[in-house]
């Protein structure tokens, strides 16, 4: 999900954590000596002047990764760099200073816009031994946008420190995350007019990621700041103190929302609307409308990031990014008679609450949250394919924030969904003929399984043929299989479910030894890859979402044979997942039940021995096969 408002370091979706403290590695290539920040706040008649000076100093061990010598800075409408100094400092003493700097723009590809603008430039002429100097100041024009300082980051760092210094009328808050493991020295400083906060480490690890993991925020040692408020002429002037501020903040922002020549978006939401009885029938025929009907592109400009466009010029376009989408479900809604509301909310990459970080940093989305029969139901106009009633995936289990009334605001978790709402029912029937299997297959998918399925089969799927990308995405029987008659049903938003209909002709799969023959029936392992490193893995695993899958397989009995073995039946259930596998023998036909299910967003770490034991069984129950005789 691109997000469409967020202004603040973008450089941390590049890092990943590893919580520990670093030793002295000679076995490192690349390392930071240090890595500064100075943030002075200055305030003068109630406007901030905000500067931050910024200092690296990075050592090349070896020569393996010189490519770090390529560096990018990054700004927008709210940020510009001043002062940009790269220096290399050679073996020899010698410094050679960067002389060509070019600024670029950070994104323009059609499906997002954004005002982040780069400053490129190359360190010259480093080689092993060398030390890069790294000076430059950052203008913030906003104080709402003070942002985060990273402990760690993707190499060794020798030394980090933050250091703020503000006005003694102006009250700081701040909060620390994963500094459990990285002992953070906090000291105040007291001058005349002014107060000196300053945290320092040292000696901090380099930072890695690890496939399905959670995101870089989840581990990263990091500290967010943020102004709360200012005493001016007797009186407290709020900034972030509190999720009241915020949200303050927010609506004032949607106040400037343009709300002219709303007439044709009223027609088209009158006329949806005129075809249905019921709210959630109207409510889910607009959503659908929404979805079919509006592109989305996302927008990072300015103050434009944040306030959403106009419904009618949305509307008219035909695109918009997430709060422009939010916003027009608003309108249109509320026009029939939907009480709904203006919602903002954080990401699944996004670990933090509102009362912890009441600050732009705990979301970069925004969506609709609209009231159906005292019950509240989230909805994602971004999300072209999930179905209306289900929030879209990365929004689950994280807090919203819906916007009730200019003043009014409530604080509302997004519900996880139970894994009976994302099911695929897979229905195959299988032949034996000339030692080869023929098999039939049709795939029901609901939910999230029918969103994943789609967007891989809409976007991923590009230039290959639907063989090559079934065999890919499915990977069923083994590695000569062919997919035949392959038959996808309709994609579009207003349905409930996908069918994916195919044959399968796969040779080289049985076994026959004498007169007898053996077939395994799982052609579908899944998750037979899913263990997790138990010894090497440091971070929880995240899943997607819960799921449900259900396999009925239909062996027809080749003229001329007996059924000499059929496995037994093997169940495990543990505490969120499980699997059960069945078979019966009826007059001609074998059937294989197998169901398996995931009630879980997270493996967590004391979980791991359990997550790999349910792997392990369902790993052997695979392997069971049926044997038949002449």
């Amino acid at each position: 999900m691109t997000t469409s408002y967020l202004k603040l370091p973008y450089f941390i979706f590049l890092l990943f954590a590893s919580i520990c403290i670093a030793q002295n590695n000679t076995s490192e290539d690349y390392q930071f000596l240090e890595r500064n920040e100075n943030i002075n706040i200055a305030l003068e008649k109630g406007e901030f002047t905000i500067v931050k000076s910024i200092h690296e100093k990075a050592e090349y061990i070896t020569a393996n990764k010189l490519y770090f010598a390529n560096e990018v800075l990054r700004f927008d409408s709210f940020t510009k760099l001043e002062d940009i100094k790269a220096t290399t400092i050679l073996p020899d003493g010698k410094t050679v200073e960067a002389d060509y700097i070019e600024t670029k723009h950070e994104f323009d590809d059609g499906i997002f816009y954004s005002d982040q603008q780069t400053k490129n430039f190359t360190f010259p002429a480093v080689t092993k031994g060398a030390i890069t100097d790294l000076k430059y100041k950052e203008i913030i024009s906003d104080p709402h946008f003070l942002g985060l300082f990273r402990f760690g980051t993707f190499a060794p760092t020798k030394k980090a420190q933050l250091t703020i210094e503000f006005p003694k009328n102006v009250q700081i808050g701040y909060r620390e995350f994963h500094t459990e493991n990285v002992p953070v020295d906090f000291t105040k400083e007291e001058t005349k007019n002014s107060f000196i906060y300053r945290w320092s480490v040292e000696n901090v690890a380099k930072y890695s990621s690890e496939e399905d993991s959670e995101a870089a925020l989840y581990y990263l040692p990091h500290i967010i700041i943020h102004i709360k408020n200012y005493e001016e002429k007797g009186k407290t002037i709020p900034v972030l103190s509190n999720v009241t501020d915020l949200y303050s903040w927010y609506a004032s922002l949607a106040k400037q929302v343009d709300a002219k020549d709303l007439e044709k978006v009223y027609q088209i939401a009158e006329n949806i609307a005129s075809k249905y009885t019921t709210d959630t029938e109207k409510a889910e025929a607009i959503y659908n409308w929404v979805q079919g009907n509006i592109t989305y592109v996302a927008f990072e400009d300015g103050l434009g990031g944040f306030i959403p466009r106009g419904a009618a010029s949305v509307c008219k376009n035909r695109y918009g990014d997430c709060k422009d989408m939010a916003n027009l479900l608003y309108v249109m809604l509320n026009h029939v008679g939907i009480p709904s509301f203006r919602t903002w909310i954080g990401t699944r990459d996004r670990p933090y609450l509102y009362e912890e970080v009441p600050t732009p940093m705990v979301d970069n989305h925004m969506i609709t949250a609209t009231i159906i029969d005292n019950d509240t139901i989230f909805i994602d106009g971004t999300d072209s394919y999930v179905n209306f009633g289900m929030p879209s995936s990365f929004t689950q289990t994280k807090e919203a924030l819906i916007g009730i009334t200019p003043e009014k605001f409530i604080l509302k978790k997004v519900p996880k969904q139970p894994s009976e709402k994302s099911k695929s029912i897979v229905n195959t029937t299988i032949s034996f003929e000339d030692g080869k299997i023929n098999a039939s297959e049709k795939r029901t998918l609901t939910g999230y399984e029918r969103v994943d399925f789609v967007t891989d089969y809409l976007y991923k799927k590009k230039d290959n043929t639907e063989e090559e990308f079934l065999n890919t995405t499915l990977a069923l029987g083994n590695n000569k299989t062919k997919y035949q008659n392959i038959k996808v049903s309709p994609v579009e938003p207003e349905y409930k479910t996908i069918t994916i209909s195919f044959d399968l002709l796969i040779d080289n799969y049985v076994k026959t030894i004498g007169s007898k023959t053996i077939l395994n029936l799982n052609i579908d392992r899944v998750l037979s890859k899913g263990k997790i490193d138990i010894e090497n893995r440091k971070y929880t695993k995240k899943i997607d979402h819960q799921f449900q899958k259900e396999y009925t397989t239909t062996f027809n009995i080749p003229a001329g044979y007996k059924v000499t073995s059929v496995p037994k039946p093997i169940k495990f259930d543990g505490k969120d997942y499980g699997f059960s596998i069945s078979y019966e023998e009826k007059e001609g036909v074998i059937i294989q039940h197998k169901n398996i299910y995931v009630n879980s967003l997270r493996i967590e770490k004391e979980d791991f021995e359990a997550w790999n034991t349910f792997v392990k069984k369902l790993i052997k129950a695979y392997k069971k096969s049926i044997i038949i005789e002449k």
